[in-house]
C-alpha cells in the first residue's frame, strides 16, 4: 500500500515552527492549511482540500509524527502562547496606566471644586521639622515650633 511520506512537514517543523499552529486538537500549517491529527490509537490523518489527503500515513511516520509534535508544542508552542498571554497583560497594565493621567470629566472637575486643597506635601511636611537654616532666615529661633500650614507657606515662598 502507497502512504503519504510526511518528511517534508517533519523537517519543515523542527526547522521553521511558526509555520504551524494549532487549530483545537488539530497541527495545522498556516500557509498551506493542511491539518494533521492524531487520533487515540497514535495514527496521524492529514485532513487537506488537495489530494493530499487521500493516503494515509505509515504507523512508524505516524509515531514520529507524534514524538515530533510532542517536541513541538513544548519547545514552541506553549512558550510562545506564554509570550502572548505577557503581552496580553503589558497591554492592559499600560492601558490602565494611561488611563491614570487622562484629564478629569466634568463630574470630577466639578467635585474638585469643593474638595480641600491640600497639598500632597502637606503631609509629608508635617513630620519633618524645617531645617534650622532656613527657620533663621525666616526671623525664627531654632526653638519655635511651626505648624504644617506655616511650613507649607515657607516652602512655597
Amino acid at each position: 500500500m502507497a502512504y503519504l511520506d510526511l518528511t517534508p512537514m517533519l523537517q519543515a517543523m523542527r526547522a521553521r515552527p511558526s509555520e504551524f499552529e494549532m487549530y483545537g486538537p488539530f497541527l495545522q500549517h498556516i500557509r498551506s492549511q493542511h491539518l494533521l491529527e492524531v487520533d487515540r490509537r497514535g495514527n496521524a490523518h492529514v485532513h487537506a482540500r488537495c489530494d493530499c489527503a487521500r493516503l494515509e500515513v505509515s504507523r512508524e511516520q505516524s509515531e514520529e509524527m507524534t514524538a515530533a509534535l510532542s517536541a513541538w508544542r513544548i519547545v514552541y508552542w506553549e512558550p510562545h502562547l506564554a509570550q502572548i498571554e505577557a503581552e496580553k497583560r503589558a497591554a492592559k497594565i499600560n492601558r490602565e496606566f494611561a488611563s491614570h493621567f487622562r484629564p478629569p470629566g466634568a463630574w470630577r472637575r466639578f467635585l474638585a471644586l469643593f474638595r480641600r486643597n491640600d497639598s500632597p506635601l502637606s503631609l509629608i511636611i508635617e513630620d519633618r521639622p524645617i531645617e534650622t537654616s532656613r527657620r533663621e532666615a525666616q526671623g525664627l529661633k531654632s526653638s519655635e515650633k511651626m505648624s504644617g500650614t506655616e511650613q507649607l507657606e515657607l516652602l512655597r515662598s
